[in-house]
């Protein structure tokens, strides 16, 4: 896996604090924003294309934080390297190891991608809506 430049994690950074705001300027201009708390309910009522974009911001808004992770650990890694830390260790997995860095940072782009879809899927059923 190619290790990322700064720019390109600046631009990750960047893309996630553009896609959080529009989520939640697109979440204010809803009348009922979907949360974790009340997520379940939403998606079990939703009928109107209100209902499915309150899903969809919020989907979008998990999926930001979880890009903003990856690029914690990309960074996380990348000190791990510069402090001199090999790429095997005992405990693969193991907090603390470069390991452990590249399992989340997998673990978190897999997340915010299928966030992602869900967000457009949400998106896909408020335009079908009626």
């Amino acid at each position: 896996m190619p290790i990322p430049s700064r720019r390109h994690i600046l631009g990750v950074f960047l893309a996630a604090a553009v896609i959080l705001g529009s989520s939640q300027g697109y979440s204010a201009a809803v009348s009922d924003p979907a949360n974790a708390k009340n997520l379940k309910q939403k998606i079990a009522t939703a009928k109107t294309a209100a209902d499915h974009k309150a899903i969809a911001a919020y989907y979008q808004a998990e999926a930001a934080k979880a890009k903003a992770k990856v690029t914690e650990h990309q960074e996380m890694l990348e000190a791990y390297k510069k402090a001199g830390f090999g790429t095997v260790s005992k405990t693969p997995n193991a907090p603390g190891t470069i390991e452990h860095c590249n399992h989340l940072i997998k673990n978190y782009q897999d997340l915010a991608e299928s966030l992602t879809m869900m967000a457009k899927a949400h998106e896909e059923m408020a335009a079908n809506a009626k």
